[in-house]
């Protein structure tokens, strides 16, 4: 764990950011996955930079902190958040994918979402997968590639 906190401070401060706090969680997916849940406390105006444009700073910040860690034999996989923004934007789309299935049900037309990366698809199918009479896919090419939502036929 202090690996991961070193090497997220390092990158971070280099870029000029302050950081308040590192909180680190260990999260077994199953018997031979560890994931490494990395929440990011900083100043908000410093968050923002990251947040903005569909999280693609923090996007980037977990990509490049995998790099690092991987180049050093690092063994678990890595998930970083800032200031709980995931677990926020998680909840917005369980309200997305709900109000979508309630939508669809009420219309019994397919209902099209916006443009979403393949993590923020991901979190409406597994939601949506749990009401029997409702089916999703993902339709077209990245980055404009969305979720179709539409009644089981």
């Amino acid at each position: 764990m202090e690996k991961i906190k070193k090497t997220v401070e390092t990158i971070i401060e280099a870029m000029g950011f302050k950081i308040k706090d590192i909180a680190i969680k260990k999260d077994n997916l199953s018997k031979d996955k560890e994931v490494m849940e990395v929440n990011i406390e900083m100043p908000s105006r410093d968050a923002e930079n990251f947040i903005r444009e569909g999280a693609e700073g923090l996007n980037a910040l977990q990509h490049l902190t995998r790099l690092l860690l991987m180049k050093d034999n690092f063994g678990q996989f890595v998930v970083l958040d800032i200031n709980n923004y995931k677990e926020a934007r998680k909840n917005e789309l369980n309200e997305i994918a709900i109000d979508a299935a309630k939508k669809v049900r009420r219309t019994k037309k397919p209902l099209t979402l916006e443009p979403m990366s393949a993590y923020e698809r991901r979190i409406i199918h597994l939601k949506l997968a749990e009401l029997p009479d409702i089916v999703t896919e993902s339709v077209g090419e990245e980055p404009e590639r969305r979720l179709v939502v539409r009644l089981y036929p």
